[in-house]
């Protein structure tokens, strides 16, 4: 039996469960929450660095020091929980600089910080079945930091800082000591700073880009949301239901218009590039007003 191509090796774990999640329902919402939901009803207007520098400061700032406030809290601090945990530092960076970014929306910030909490404190324990677990700290914090990106990049959840959390989970004395309740802990500062972030990034800016997917969860099938191509394309589903590939007509671009991206055949596009075409669409969808009359093929 012959090995497949590398490209063919592909999990994708929003093509089995995206089905069944409702649609993004924020446009509903009365307009001061659905905008700082993220929702915007027209195109966002750009602005300058130095906006962008100013709000980044605050939102740092307020979401550090309130997080260090809430773990001075005697019921918090008296279980031995440090002023901070290290890794919510680069989330703020991350969160409040670069929110555009896949790595920076509420789906990665959350799910794979906690996924990496999880499996941080979990090889540490298992580490520590050992007689003498000191010895072996570097090793747990290089399998815990390397399961947990592995087990981002599978779920589609990569958050940079989440990697230095099941990190620290191995190999800082201090936070080894919280064990499991390093979890609620991971969760809170969390949360703390996506409020902050959604209270913040978007008085000029707009966050998040979206909450779970860029796809459009309405469209629930595989074959029936996009009209069909030509008999001289083909169509092959790489995780979004937008995203398609045609044989390549000597013209290697890709194009997006208002019914699908469209890439050449020997084009393979990552996880992340794709959700970069997907929030591309999605912009092109919410900013233009959709024109009557029958549907140009590209």
């Amino acid at each position: 039996m012959r090995f497949r191509e590398a490209k063919d090796w592909h999990f994708d774990l929003d093509h089995y469960l995206n089905p069944y999640l409702p649609r993004n329902r924020i446009s509903r919402l009365p307009k001061p929450l659905s905008r700082f939901s993220g929702y915007r009803d027209g195109p966002r207007p750009e602005v300058g660095n130095v906006l962008v520098a100013s709000w980044a400061f605050v939102g740092a700032f307020v979401g550090i020091i309130t997080i260090e406030a809430l773990f001075m809290i005697p019921a918090i601090h008296n279980h031995g929980v440090p002023l901070l945990i290290a890794s919510s530092g680069a989330a703020a960076i991350l969160e409040f600089n670069a929110i555009e970014s896949p790595f920076a929306q509420p789906r990665n910030s959350l799910v794979g910080h906690f996924i990496s909490a999880v499996i941080g404190v979990g090889v540490t324990k298992l580490f520590y079945l050992n007689s003498d677990p000191g010895d072996l700290r570097w090793l747990a914090g290089a399998v815990a930091c390397g399961l947990a990106s592995a087990s981002m990049a599978l779920t589609e959840t990569i958050h940079p800082p989440a990697g230095a959390t099941a990190l620290l989970a191995a190999v800082d004395p201090q936070v080894q000591q919280l064990g499991w309740y390093l979890l609620p802990l991971v969760l809170l500062s969390s949360a703390i700073t996506l409020i902050i972030s959604l209270l913040l990034n978007n008085i000029h800016r707009q966050y998040p880009m979206y909450w779970w997917t860029p796809a459009d969860l309405s469209k629930k099938t595989m074959g029936n949301d996009i009209e069909e191509k030509s008999t001289s394309s083909s169509t092959t589903p790489l995780g979004s239901k937008l995203l398609q590939h045609v044989e390549d007509t000597g013209q290697p671009m890709i194009r997006i218009t208002r019914e699908r991206i469209v890439v050449p055949d020997h084009i393979y596009l990552a996880s992340e590039e794709r959700k970069v075409l997907e929030i591309l669409h999605q912009r092109l969808e919410d900013g233009l007003p959709r024109q009557p009359g029958p549907a140009v093929q590209p």
